[in-house]
């Protein structure tokens, strides 16, 4: 789903083009009068885009020059590595990445079986840096509104308080903003510490009520929105969080639990990158140990690692997270595995 505009003179005009072009079941997201008449905003699908060259999630096993055949084993995850896997593979298997993607991390690795840690994790960092992008919160010194997506438990609510904590202990100023009127336990949890903090918090009945929250807080106390859960398959539900979107100007941010199948986390990622999601919070880090699933979502390009959520208390706060913290957690995470399993393995 992507947001389309539509111009003419009058709302009525604009209407008629929208539905002489969609149809009459258009998602009309908002509607905004300019010098230059009315602009609609409309909330489209679209197909999905052809799979990018040399990378693909799904019936890999099936190509014969990516995958060996079947009755050789488990390729990765739990089962024991084939014995001519680099120990940067085994890493990856570990962590259950696609073979095709795999692959373009291994590309020119020059690291054999016996490569200690430190040398395979200065290689994963290596390539990291040049298959990932990483941006943090901070650095886009930005005083537009963050707006927290994601699916259900994923770690919106957490993250919010995190960010708060952060922002608290930093000296600035922020205010909370929840807009999941139908939560039992989120919303006053995050209105508990919010009073502990002694930061401002509202909840947001709408895209209008959010939308007077932002205007007044404007170039004062940037807002942090602790949105409601989207099922990232349902269309409606999709539409209803971009009107968040546009009714805010903020940028909507998404949290993607680890340890999640690997093409779920892919299609999710995809499913929020249509309201306009660029970067991701990877949540969980403290209870998951496979992240194959967050590098599928991130590795294509569209997205950037913001932070990473290591613990679950809301004064830990999040951690801004680069190519070298990053693969040192991939490659602890694989060697605790392996210790766990045959202790002697492991020195």
């Amino acid at each position: 789903m992507r947001l389309k505009a539509f111009h003419a003179a009058t709302a009525e005009d604009a209407i008629r083009l929208v539905q002489s072009q969609l149809g009459d079941d258009a998602l009309v997201v908002s509607t905004e009068s300019d010098a230059s008449g009315v602009r609609v905003m409309v909330a489209v699908e679209e197909e999905p885009d052809a799979p990018e060259a040399g990378f693909a999630l799904h019936a890999v096993e099936d190509d014969p020059e990516i995958a060996p055949a079947r009755d050789e084993g488990p390729r990765f995850g739990r089962g024991a590595p084939p014995p001519e896997q680099s120990a940067l593979a085994r890493i990856l298997a570990f962590h259950g990445v696609p073979a095709m993607l795999a692959a373009r991390f291994e590309d020119g690795s020059k690291l054999g079986r016996s490569g200690s840690d430190a040398a395979v994790g200065a290689a994963l960092a290596q390539r990291l840096a040049s298959l990932c992008r990483f941006a943090p919160l901070a650095a886009a010194r930005s005083t537009a509104p963050l707006l927290l997506v994601g699916p259900p438990g994923s770690g919106k609510t957490l993250a919010t308080a995190k960010l708060a904590a952060q922002a608290i202990l930093e000296g600035k100023r922020v205010r909370i903003v929840s807009t999941d009127r139908n939560s039992a336990g989120g919303v006053p949890a995050l209105a508990a510490f919010a009073q502990i903090l002694d930061v401002p918090f509202d909840i947001a009945d709408g895209p209008e009520d959010l939308q007077r929250f932002a205007y007044a807080a404007r170039d004062t106390t940037p807002l942090l929105i602790d949105t409601a859960s989207v099922n990232p398959y349902n269309p409606a539900e999709l539409a209803g969080l971009a009107r968040l979107v546009v009714a805010t100007g903020g940028e909507p941010v998404l949290t993607l639990p680890a340890g999640l199948d690997v093409s779920e986390s892919a299609e999710t990622a995809e499913a929020f990158a249509r309201i306009g999601c660029t970067r991701l919070i990877a949540t969980r880090l403290d209870i998951a140990r496979r992240m194959g699933g967050l590098l599928a979502a991130a590795a294509d390009g569209t997205y950037a690692f913001a932070e990473i959520s290591v613990s679950p208390s809301p004064a830990d706060g999040l951690e801004a997270v680069d190519a070298q913290r990053f693969a040192r957690i991939l490659v602890a995470a694989a060697t605790q595995a392996r210790a766990a399993r045959n202790p002697e393995a492991v020195s």
